[in-house]
């Protein structure tokens, strides 16, 4: 009998060891768990101080600028287009303007400029008409203030972008391929592109032709899309079969009108012909990465 009293309070004894034993494992997976949160969160903190004190050096800087601008309001609208050039309007407000002074804005693209005098406006308000090719992408428009014996310059708009506005950004590529069958000079062309757009809701595509050239006579065409923003085909959309001669340079040409009447006009890919019977090759002088000539529309 007290073998088996014995017996009983080892197995108990062995039960509460066992069961302490996994509550203190369990504490200390807990404690474990929390101590790699509270690393995470401490090296965080500089991560967080750092983000912090940019964002107040920013709102630093952009107080320190707005107290040293000239103005109290600055906006741009544009209107119309004409021969290239958009009219742009400029309407600002100066925050004071001494007797006698003068204001006048410019705007400038890297190539050309233009300034002219401000106009008084009702409200306080000054004006400045413009006349900003439509190819700009990248200028500036500037204040200059003088208040009788000092300039005070002030650039409100240092990121003049007027081809958006108007225009499209078209992104387009095309390849030619060709093949032969047997020992046969002649060689069968194909051509294919691919064409995605970003610009304006009021503009788009209104009609795009590819056209195939051997040297600058006109081999084929083909109509790619009317009133749309892109294009794109698995298949070829040119095929042509005929002999080559030395020295032929086969031209694959892209020509897009918007609705606005411009004219977008880009070479997407260039084949030489070294010698008669030989393997055609990419032109070494053509320029794929060149960009798009735009015409606008004739008067």
């Amino acid at each position: 009998m007290k073998k088996k009293i014995w017996e009983a309070a080892v197995m108990v004894l062995l039960v509460l060891s066992v069961t302490l034993n996994l509550i203190l494992l369990c504490f200390c997976l807990g404690l474990k768990k929390q101590n790699t949160q509270l690393s995470g969160e401490i090296s965080a903190i500089p991560q967080q101080v750092d983000a912090s004190l940019q964002t107040a050096l920013a709102r630093i800087d952009a107080l320190q600028n707005e107290s040293q601008s000239i103005t109290s309001y600055f906006s741009i609208d544009f209107g119309a287009l004409e021969k290239g050039m958009a009219d742009t309007k400029v309407r600002f407000a100066l925050k004071e303007m001494a007797a006698g002074s003068t204001v006048h804005v410019g705007w400038y693209d890297g190539e050309k400029e233009q300034t002219q005098e401000a106009r008084p406006a009702e409200n306080g308000f000054f004006e400045a008409d413009l006349s900003i090719p439509v190819t700009c992408r990248n200028g500036t428009i500037s204040l200059i203030y003088n208040d009788g014996s000092t300039d005070t310059v002030e650039i409100p708009e240092p990121n003049l972008d007027v081809f958006s506005h108007y225009l499209i950004q078209w992104n387009a590529y095309g390849d030619l391929g060709w093949h032969r069958t047997g020992g046969s000079p002649e060689t069968t062309f194909t051509a294919n592109a691919e064409i995605s757009s970003t610009g304006p809701d009021s503009n788009k595509g209104s009609r795009a032709m590819l056209y195939l050239y051997r040297n600058e006579e006109l081999l084929e065409k083909t109509l790619l899309f009317e009133n749309a923003y892109g294009y794109s085909n698995n298949g070829s959309c040119i095929e042509t079969t005929f002999p080559p001669e030395d020295g032929d340079i086969l031209s694959l040409r892209l020509v897009i009108t918007d609705t606005l009447g411009y004219t977008y006009e880009k070479t997407l890919d260039q084949l030489l012909i070294p010698d008669k019977g030989a393997v055609p090759e990419f032109d070494p002088s053509f320029d794929r990465a060149g960009g798009m000539r735009i015409i606008p529309p004739e008067d």
